[in-house]
C-alpha cells in the first residue's frame, strides 16, 4: 500500500503520538503531535521498523508483537525508544490495537506517550503488571481529561474495547442519570488536591446502565501542575454478586449444601423474635444419626461423606421449601418449622415420623451396596420450652438424647424432667466403664413357649445393671449409653460368658433342656474374631452350641449384607442357631432372608400390639408366618400381653410366643423353678371350639342385646354379647365365632366398618348387620364389598331373625366345614 490516509480531527487534538498502520507496518497516517515530535518530513509511507532503534530489545519485542496481532487480539502495551529525524531518541510508552476490518487501509493504531525510560523503567513495569491484572478498572487521563491509558478490567466494565477508549474522554460513559452535584463535588475535591470517592450511574457501550464506584485523584509535577488524573473503578453489581457469593459460602455447609451452624443459629434467633412479636409457635427438631461412627469406620471417610450428602438431599425431599434445614456438625442436623395448625406439637410428631420413615429407606452408595440409616429426633417448641435460640436447641438436643437412650430410631418430645434426666445419664455414663468387672451386671430370663404344646422351649437372656445407688436398671436405661461410650463390648462379652455358664448349670441340675437366646449388639456382631469368641465361651463352660441362639437385629444385617453373610456363615459353622430380632421394622424382605441361614424370625411387638384390631398388622403377621415357615424358619411373636393376642397367633399357626402374658423376665432361680414345675400354657383345642355354633351379638344398647338373647336362647347356640366393636374384637380373638350380628349405629366405630375389619381379620365368619332404613346406602355398599352377608332391619321379627341365623350357620358350614381345624 502507498500513500497516506486522512488523519481524524480528534487525533490532532491529542498531546501524544498516534500512528495509523497497515498490516505490513507501513505508516498511513500520523497526527500533528507525532509529526512534530519525530520530525520526519515523509513520515507517512515509512515503515514502523524504521523508527525503532536496531539494538533495542524493547523495540525488537514491538516488532515481534506487531507480527502476531490480528482481528480480535487484545490491545498490546510496552515501552521502547523511537528514532527522531535529527538522530535523537524519544522514549515512548505505546499501546497497539487492531481497530478496523482486515481490508481497511489502516486497521492498526499505535498510541505513544512520552516517558523517561531510564528513570521509571522498573516502576513502569510494576505499574503495568498491576494495572493489567487488576480486577478493578483503571483510567489515566491527561490534564484535559483525554484517556491515555485503560486496563482490560475497565474495558470489561464499560464494554468498550481499549482502542475505543484511548484518546477519548470519560464523558463517553455518561448516562445522564448521575446527579449534577456529584460532578460538582468531584471537581471541588480535585481542585483542593484531595482524593474523591463516589458513585456514577454510567452507560455501557450496549446501552445498559450500571452503577460504578470510582476513586479519582490528580498527579502533579514538582511545580504543582496536574500531569495526570487517575481513576479506579468498580462495578457495584459485580461487587454485590461477589459479596453475595462469599456470604453464601460462609453460610452453607459445603458437604450437604444445607445451612451451617452459625447461619442457622442467626436465622433461629431472628425467627424467634418474629414469633414473639406475632405470637406464633416454632418447632425445632434436632436429628442425630444412630451408630454413624461405625458406618463411617466401615465405609471410609469418602463414602461416608457421600452418604451424608445424600441424606441431606433426602431431608429436603421430605420437608417444605419454607422449612429451614441445617447441618450443625458431623451427623447432627437441625430443622426449624413454623406449624400450620394450632396443634404444632402434633404436627411436629407427624413430621418426625415422616422423616424417620424416609431415613429408613436404603441409601445406594456405589461400590458399597445399600446402607441403612437410623436416626433419633428430639422435638422442642417455642415458647413452651425455651425463649432463646441456644436454650431451644439445648432442649431439642436433650430430647434427642432421650430418644437415643430409648433405643434410637424414634422421636421424642422435650419434657422439663429431661434436664434432670440428662444429668442422671451423665452420671450413668461415667459409671459404665468396668461395670462387668465390678460384678454389677445380672441376667434375667424371659420364657419362650411353644404355641403347639404350651411348654417352655427357650429363654432370652436379658441383662440388668444392679446399680449400687439406683437399684436394678433395665437395658433401656444403660445399653444405649454403653454403645455411645464404647463399653458395649465389655457387656456383650459378659452376657455371652454368663449365658453359657447358666446353660451348663441348668443342665447339671437335671432341668429340661431349653434354648438360650443371647442378644448381640451391632458392634459385637461386626467385631473381628467373633467366631473365636463364641467358640471359646462354649468350650470354656461345656455348653451345647445347638442350644445357643444368637439374636441380631434386622437393621444390623441390612447395614452391610455382604459382611453380615460372612459373619453368619462363620457362626453357623459352630452349629449355633441364629435369630433375626425386630423383624418387620427395617427394610429387609423374605427374599433377602432366603439368602441367609437364619433359623428364627422374631416378629416385632409393634405388630403384635394391635394384631386383633388392626387388619394391616394382622395381614403382615400372617404373611410373615406363612412365608417364613415355607422357608423352613421358626417364628416367634414378641410382646404378647393378652389372651386375645395369644389365640390369634395360635390360630395363625405362629410357632412360639414370648411376652408378659406368660411371664416377665425373671432371675435364674425363678426360671429354674418354672422348668422344674413344668409350668405351661393351657389351650382349648380349635377342633373342640369348631363343633360349637358360636354367635356374637354386638350392640351398644344393653336392652337390644337382652332382647336378642331372649329371642335366640332356645336355639342351642353359644351366645356371646359385646357392647362395643372393641369388645367384639376381643371376643373374636378368644373364640371361633361363626356368625356375627352387629348394630350399625355404634359410637367409635359403625357396624359396617367393624364388619369390614372382621372380614380381613377373621374371614371364616358370616357377618350380618342390624340397621334402620335411613342407613341403607352405607349397608348396601358393605354388602357389595362382601363385608356383610345379610342386612336385618330394625325392628326385627323374632321368627324371621331365627331363620336368618339358621341360614347364616348353613352358609358357614357350606363355606368352611371342610376347612375345620
Amino acid at each position: 500500500m502507498s500513500g497516506s490516509v486522512p488523519v481524524p480531527a480528534a487525533w490532532d487534538a491529542l498531546p501524544c503520538l498516534v500512528l495509523g498502520l497497515d498490516r505490513d507496518g507501513r505508516i498511513c497516517s500520523v497526527n500533528r503531535h507525532g509529526q512534530q515530535r519525530l520530525g520526519h518530513a515523509a513520515l507517512p509511507g515509512m515503515f514502523l521498523k524504521e523508527l525503532l532503534v536496531e539494538d533495542d530489545p524493547a523495540g525488537a519485542r514491538l516488532r515481534a508483537q506487531f507480527q502476531e496481532i490480528g482481528p480480535g487480539s487484545e490491545t498490546l502495551h510496552g515501552e521502547c525508544m523511537f528514532l527522531c529525524a535529527d538522530g535523537s531518541k524519544s522514549a515512548l510508552a505505546w499501546s497497539l490495537a487492531w481497530q478496523g476490518t482486515p481490508d481497511a487501509p489502516a486497521p492498526l493504531q499505535l498510541v505513544g506517550v512520552e516517558c523517561d525510560l531510564a528513570a521509571r523503567q522498573d516502576d513502569s513495569h510494576l505499574f503495568r503488571a498491576l494495572a493489567m491484572q487488576s480486577r478493578r478498572g483503571i483510567l489515566v487521563t491527561d490534564p484535559d481529561n483525554v484517556i491515555l491509558f485503560a486496563n482490560p478490567a475497565m474495558a470489561r466494565i464499560c464494554g468498550y474495547p481499549l482502542s475505543e477508549l484511548i484518546g477519548r474522554t470519560p464523558a463517553m460513559l455518561k448516562s445522564g442519570q448521575t446527579p449534577r452535584e456529584v460532578y460538582q463535588d468531584l471537581q471541588r475535591a480535585l481542585d483542593d488536591d484531595k482524593v474523591w470517592q463516589g458513585e456514577f450511574v454510567n452507560r455501557r457501550k450496549n446501552g445498559e446502565r450500571y452503577l460504578e464506584a470510582r476513586t479519582i485523584w490528580a498527579i502533579r509535577d514538582n511545580q504543582g501542575e496536574v500531569r495526570y488524573y487517575v481513576s479506579i473503578s468498580e462495578d457495584l453489581a459485580e461487587r454485590q454478586r461477589y459479596e453475595q457469593h462469599i456470604s453464601h459460602l460462609s453460610n452453607i455447609d459445603q458437604l450437604t449444601g444445607l445451612q451451617n451452624r452459625p447461619s442457622f443459629m442467626r436465622a433461629l434467633s431472628a425467627e424467634l423474635e418474629m414469633a414473639h412479636r406475632d405470637g406464633h409457635q416454632l418447632l425445632l427438631l434436632h436429628l442425630d444419626l444412630d451408630d454413624f461412627a461405625e458406618i463411617n469406620r466401615r465405609l471410609g471417610a469418602e463414602l461416608a461423606d457421600r452418604l451424608l450428602a445424600e441424606f441431606g438431599q433426602r431431608l429436603r425431599e421430605v420437608l417444605r421449601q419454607s422449612d429451614r434445614i441445617a447441618r450443625l456438625s458431623g451427623d447432627n442436623f437441625a430443622i426449624l418449622l413454623r406449624p400450620r395448625a394450632d396443634d404444632g406439637e402434633s404436627e411436629g410428631r407427624d413430621i418426625a415420623e415422616r422423616l424417620l420413615a424416609a431415613i429408613r429407606r436404603p441409601f445406594a452408595i456405589a461400590a458399597s451396596g445399600k446402607s441403612i440409616l437410623r436416626a433419633s429426633i428430639g422435638i422442642a417448641c417455642y415458647p413452651n420450652d425455651a425463649a432463646s435460640a441456644d436454650e431451644l436447641l439445648d432442649c431439642a438436643l436433650t430430647a434427642t438424647q432421650s430418644a437415643k437412650h430409648g433405643g434410637g430410631n424414634r422421636s421424642c418430645r422435650f419434657e422439663t424432667t429431661m434436664a434432670q434426666h440428662s444429668d442422671e445419664l451423665r452420671r450413668l455414663r461415667a459409671a459404665l466403664p468396668g461395670v462387668a468387672m465390678r460384678g454389677e451386671l445380672v441376667l434375667h430370663y424371659q420364657p419362650q413357649l411353644s404355641l403347639h404344646s404350651g411348654h417352655i422351649v427357650g429363654v432370652e437372656a436379658l441383662v440388668r445393671w444392679q446399680h449400687p445407688e439406683l437399684g436394678l436398671l433395665s437395658p433401656a436405661a444403660f445399653i444405649p449409653l454403653a454403645e455411645e461410650c464404647g463399653c458395649i463390648a465389655e457387656i456383650d462379652d459378659w452376657v455371652l460368658e454368663s449365658s453359657c455358664r447358666q446353660m451348663r448349670a441348668w443342665r447339671d441340675a437335671g432341668l429340661p433342656p431349653v434354648r438360650m437366646a443371647v442378644n448381640f449388639s451391632a458392634r459385637q456382631f461386626r467385631r473381628e474374631g467373633l467366631q473365636e469368641t463364641v467358640a471359646q465361651a462354649l468350650a470354656k463352660h461345656g455348653a451345647d452350641a445347638r442350644m445357643l441362639e444368637i439374636e441380631i437385629t434386622e437393621s444390623t444385617v441390612m447395614q452391610d449384607m455382604g459382611a453380615a453373610m460372612r459373619t453368619i456363615t462363620q457362626l453357623k459353622s459352630l452349629e449355633v442357631r441364629l435369630s433375626l430380632d425386630d423383624f418387620g421394622t427395617g427394610y429387609s424382605s423374605l427374599a433377602h432372608l432366603s439368602r441367609f441361614p437364619i433359623d428364627v424370625l422374631k416378629i416385632d411387638q409393634s405388630f403384635v400390639r394391635d394384631i386383633v384390631t388392626n387388619p394391616a398388622n394382622a395381614a403382615i403377621v400372617q404373611a410373615t408366618i406363612a412365608m417364613a415357615q415355607k422357608l423352613g424358619k421358626l417364628v416367634i411373636a414378641e410382646g404378647v400381653e393378652t389372651e386375645e393376642q395369644l389365640h390369634y397367633l395360635r390360630r395363625s399357626e405362629c410357632d412360639e410366643l414370648q411376652g408378659y402374658f406368660f411371664s416377665r423376665p425373671v432371675p435364674a432361680d425363678a426360671l429354674a423353678l418354672m422348668l422344674r414345675e413344668g409350668r405351661a400354657l393351657s389351650f382349648t383345642s380349635s377342633a373342640e371350639q369348631s363343633v360349637r355354633d358360636i354367635v356374637l351379638l354386638v350392640d351398644d344398647e344393653a336392652s337390644i342385646l337382652s332382647a336378642l338373647r331372649r329371642t335366640l336362647r332356645r336355639e342351642g347356640y353359644d351366645i356371646l354379647a359385646a357392647n362395643s366393636a372393641e369388645e367384639g374384637f376381643s371376643m373374636l380373638a378368644k373364640h371361633n365365632v361363626k356368625v356375627i350380628v352387629s348394630d350399625q349405629r355404634m359410637p367409635g366405630m359403625s357396624g359396617t366398618e367393624f364388619l369390614a375389619r372382621v372380614k380381613t381379620l377373621y374371614p371364616r365368619t358370616v357377618r350380618m348387620v342390624l340397621s334402620g332404613y335411613s342407613e341403607i346406602s352405607a349397608v348396601t355398599d358393605a354388602i357389595n364389598r362382601g363385608a356383610i352377608y345379610r342386612f336385618l332391619a330394625k325392628p326385627w321379627d323374632d321368627e324371621q331373625l331365627k331363620e336368618e341365623i339358621r341360614a347364616a350357620l348353613r352358609e358357614w358350614r357350606s363355606l368352611f366345614e371342610r376347612q375345620r381345624d
